[in-house]
């Protein structure tokens, strides 16, 4: 990474873990998570996993569990809690001209795909509040905030999406030259990653950006 060690991560509940995400998010791991999958300790995460062997600093963890990349959001969470309202957050609050960032991880849409949120079209510009409550058109906003943001961009893409945001993500991320891997064979539990799960996506996340 030419000593470029300053990470963000965007995720949802895959990179969560109480008490290292911004407070009132919701999380899905925990020291005191009861039901399966159990992830045993926040070192156990793929996130720690990756900056640990990879002498990464994560800059800061703004995973939201539930959350969608789109603004077609879960009943339960506000409109704020998506992808999109969260780096126009960041962005404007001068989050990323103040804190040092070189790489950003994106690994979102996995809530998108489970509630059948509108898939929409790719649409790389002059985006209206009823493109960003679609699928695609709001992840192509997200990576150009993203890109414009922070030098680099590396998204993850999810195993067992609908075929037409895994296809869409990496057809958004090559038009916008975005480094981008599609997980492979994960093992998981509940639709959520084990320990097992963790590490092979740590691993898979390694060998792409060594690629």
């Amino acid at each position: 990474m030419n000593n470029k060690n300053n990470v963000f991560i965007m995720g949802d509940s895959y990179s969560t873990y109480e008490g290292y995400i911004p407070e009132g998010y919701l999380f899905y791991y925990s020291d005191g998570r009861k039901d399966s999958p159990i992830v045993k300790g926040v070192e156990k995460t793929w996130w720690k996993i990756f900056s640990n062997e990879n002498d990464l600093n994560i800059v800061f963890n703004d995973s939201f569990s539930g959350s969608t990349i789109c603004n077609t959001v879960r009943e339960s969470l506000s409109v704020e809690s998506s992808f999109v309202n969260r780096i126009d957050k960041y962005i404007s609050g001068k989050f990323f001209i103040e804190n040092k960032t070189d790489t950003m991880f994106i690994f979102g849409g996995t809530n998108d795909s489970w509630i059948d949120a509108p898939v929409g079209k790719l649409k790389y510009s002059d985006w209206t509040a009823e493109d960003l409550k679609c699928v695609l058109p709001a992840f192509c906003y997200l990576i150009d905030r993203a890109k414009k943001a922070v030098e680099d961009v590396i998204v993850i893409i999810n195993t067992d999406l609908k075929q037409e945001i895994t296809t869409g993500f990496a057809e958004a991320c090559e038009k916008n030259e975005i480094k981008y891997l599609c997980l492979k064979e994960i093992d998981k539990e509940n639709g959520h990653p084990t320990e097992l799960g963790m590490k092979q996506i740590s691993e898979q996340v390694t060998e792409c950006l060594h690629k």
